[in-house]
């Protein structure tokens, strides 16, 4: 690691879309969102489409703790 950046200081956050839910572990809500987003993809590849077509705004991110 480059001692300059500091260590990572990831958050836990917990990400809903209709009935999905997903807790991930990363630094910033958007990257919640593209980490929910994605774990759709791999479970749902046939939903691809729909899954493209949600606004990022319609996910619900909580920061845990």
């Amino acid at each position: 690691m480059d001692e300059s950046q500091g260590p990572t200081l990831d958050k836990r956050y917990h990400v809903r879309v209709g009935l999905a839910e997903y807790t991930v572990s990363c630094r910033s809500e958007q990257e919640a969102v593209h980490l929910a987003r994605e774990k759709l993809h791999r479970e749902m590849p046939h939903m691809s489409n729909v899954i493209r077509g949600i606004l990022d705004k319609e996910f619900r991110v909580d920061q845990e703790g």
